[in-house]
């Protein structure tokens, strides 16, 4: 008698402890429903970007980027042109025009700054918040000597 009433008491308790979280997950995707849908984005990739290291006059290897970007495809429509083509230029322009980066250790390069700078770059361009983020992919640094079979001077 007493192992009945106590397998009723328990089914009771899991009946109401799933009811009650039951009506969690209800509000919950409602709420998210509610929420404002995340803008329409549309990632994308760049072609090898080679950015020649010049020092002394001289050739002395290249910056090799691989970028993926986000843009965001509500702003494109309203771009004054594609930021597909700038951002390479951007990409290329910063790290071109940057004397600080220590080739040898490119692992102490800031990529997050050069990121947030390409993004500001190309968004200021196109007169729109098109590119919502960048990402790096690859970033290598290629001695003039290892490139197309060249010996180095």
């Amino acid at each position: 008698m007493i192992r009945a009433v106590f397998i009723g008491l328990a089914a009771s308790v899991a009946a109401i402890a799933a009811e009650v979280e039951t009506d969690k997950v209800i509000a919950m995707r409602e709420a998210r429903s509610a929420a404002a849908p995340g803008r329409p984005t549309e990632a994308r990739k760049t072609h090898e970007i080679n950015v020649p290291r010049i020092k002394d006059g001289a050739i002395k290897g290249y910056a090799v980027m691989l970028l993926s970007y986000t843009v965001d495809l509500g702003a494109l429509k309203t771009a004054a042109m594609a930021p597909d083509s700038i951002l390479v230029d951007e990409a290329f322009r910063y790290v071109y025009d940057d004397d600080t980066i220590d080739f040898d250790h490119l692992d102490r390069f800031d990529l997050a700054k050069m990121s947030k700078a390409v993004i500001r770059a190309v968004n200021a361009r196109v007169k729109a918040d098109v590119v919502v983020d960048v990402g790096v992919q690859e970033f290598t640094y290629a001695p003039i000597g290892d490139t197309r079979g060249r010996v180095g001077p």
